[in-house]
C-alpha cells in the first residue's frame, strides 16, 4: 500500500551532516528522502550487499544446489560416484576460503 504525503519539509544541512547523509545514500543506495524517512520512523537502513557478500551467497547456493543433485543420485541409486563427491568437497572448500577471506574484510 503506497502512504501519500501531502507534507513538504525544506532543511538545512551543514557541510559534514550533507556529507554524513550522503555517505550513508551511498552505502544503502538509497534516496536521501527514504534514509530520512527511515531514521524519523526508527526503521533499520541496512547497507546494500558488496560483491564479495553477493559473490559469497551465489557460492553458498551453487554447494546447495550440488548437494541436493548428489543426494537425489544416491536416494536414486543408492551410490554416490567419486567424482560427484570429488567436486561437492571442492566447492565446499571454495566456499570456507571465501568466508574466511570475507571474515577478515568485514569481521
Amino acid at each position: 500500500m503506497q502512504k501519500h504525503r501531502y507534507i513538504k519539509y525544506g532543511l538545512w544541512l551543514s557541510e559534514e551532516e550533507n556529507q554524513e547523509l550522503q555517505k550513508i545514500c551511498d552505502r544503502t543506495g538509497m534516496s536521501r528522502a527514504t534514509v530520512l524517512r527511515r531514521m524519523i520512523m526508527g526503521r533499520p537502513i541496512k547497507e546494500r550487499p558488496n560483491a564479495d557478500f553477493i559473490s559469497l551467497m551465489d557460492a553458498v547456493d551453487r554447494i546447495g544446489v550440488n548437494f541436493n543433485q548428489l543426494v537425489r543420485k544416491v536416494n536414486a541409486t543408492g551410490v554416490a560416484s567419486e567424482s560427484d563427491l570429488r567436486e561437492a568437497k571442492r566447492t565446499y572448500q571454495r566456499v570456507l576460503n571465501l568466508m574466511r577471506e570475507w571474515e577478515k574484510t568485514w569481521l
